[in-house]
């Protein structure tokens, strides 16, 4: 397995330095292993490790979605504005990502957000359309 717990405070080995301390992220690091997973255990049927990304009826976006379409349209615009404006030091491939989630929230939040951080609309309706895990390893930083 490649977790990617990290000891506390006392560590004095670098403890990876500036690795990322997050997964998925952009450098593709702590990925996980499934082929040195335990195997499933035989109790009433098999018991395997579940990921809620790996549920297609789970939304993870809903929340997100609800609360743009409650937002007055100066709140809208103070988020967008914000959140661009925090976002603008990463590179490109994380704005994708993140503009992603927006549209998947809500197409007008993931439009303005676009707008706003000077990405392509068209890319941002396309990523939105791969699962979880492709559209991590579509938006990794050596390929965009």
């Amino acid at each position: 397995m490649n977790e990617y717990h990290r000891d506390g405070a006392m560590r004095v080995d670098g403890n990876y330095g500036a690795a990322p301390a997050y997964t998925p992220n952009s450098a593709g690091a702590w990925t996980a292993q499934p082929e040195v997973m335990e195997p499933p255990l035989d109790c009433a049927g098999a018991v395997w490790t579940y990921d809620p990304k790996d549920d297609p009826t789970d939304d993870c976006f809903r929340a997100g979605g609800d609360l743009w379409r409650v937002l007055t349209e100066d709140k809208k615009e103070i988020l967008i504005q914000n959140t661009a404006g925090d976002i603008a030091p990463c590179t490109e491939n994380i704005k994708y990502r993140h503009a992603v989630h927006c549209y998947l929230a809500d197409a007008e939040y993931g439009e303005g957000f676009a707008k706003a951080a000077g990405l392509d609309i068209n890319k941002v309706i396309e990523l939105s359309k791969l699962n979880n895990r492709d559209l991590i390893s579509a938006t990794l930083s050596d390929k965009m």
